[in-house]
């Protein structure tokens, strides 16, 4: 499990880690930082398990960070003040954890967690065992959108966007809205062709025509430009040779 830690007091910081450490050893703190600005970058760098999120913080407020955090990181949110209870729940936090920490109560939280990732292995790998799965096939995939199922080909996906729980698929010929989060599909879609390049970008290599060192972005086809993570830059370009 990688763990980030917001938290603009570093005592803070330090004491969550040390807790973590002690009822878990092999969690992997990948990042510890003290503004929204490092928290946004280390979200773009790192693939982030679990964000504990002070609420309070010089630079904001974490409620600020959540819709530039990937739909598959769990957040849990840390504040002294238990008024902010409400207004965690609504922004779909995991767990909500006051100050000081209660060990028992993080224990429990990092719990909840190894069992929801358990019962999500479990499912995916169910799905991916499925060959009379009508959505899809080695062609077409069938995307599940509010009101409707639309049929697409696979070789006609440009890029998949993620938008909070939902995903945004970008064709040669339109864009559709799928209820489904970008996590789904990236499990659904070949390996072969398509690639996480990016926390909110799932794209086809095919139609890679430009990669821009200056801007660490991506240029398709049709002109849109895709950032890269520094994380999955380097193995982005060992794909790319042997697209």
């Amino acid at each position: 499990m990688k763990v980030l830690i917001l938290d603009d007091i570093r005592i803070s910081r330090e004491g969550l880690a040390a807790l973590l450490n002690k009822i878990d050893p092999s969690i992997e703190i990948a990042a510890s930082v003290a503004t929204l600005e490092e928290a946004k970058q280390a979200f773009d760098e790192k693939t982030i398990d679990v964000a504990f999120l002070d609420i309070q913080l010089q630079s904001g407020t974490s409620f600020d960070l959540v819709d530039e955090i990937p739909f598959e990181t769990k957040v849990v949110f840390i504040t002294a003040y238990d008024e902010h209870a409400i207004s965690a729940i609504r922004k779909g936090a995991f767990d909500y954890l006051l100050k000081p920490i209660n060990s028992a109560d993080l224990r429990n939280c990092i719990q909840r967690i190894y069992d929801v990732d358990s019962q999500t292995s479990e499912s995916i790998e169910t799905t991916q065992t499925k060959t009379d799965d009508p959505l899809i096939n080695q062609d077409i995939i069938g995307i599940t959108g509010i009101d409707a199922i639309t049929f697409l080909k696979i070789e006609d996906i440009l890029y998949l966007k993620a938008d909070g729980k939902y995903t945004m698929i970008q064709t040669t010929k339109e864009h559709i809205t799928s209820s489904k989060n970008l996590k789904v599909f990236e499990n659904m879609l070949p390996e072969s062709k398509f690639m996480r390049v990016h926390h909110s970008f799932l794209l086809n290599l095919k139609f890679i025509t430009k990669y821009q060192k200056e801007y660490n972005t991506l240029v398709l086809e049709n002109g849109a430009q895709i950032p890269v993570s520094k994380s999955r830059k380097e193995l982005l370009m060992q794909r790319l040779m042997h697209v």
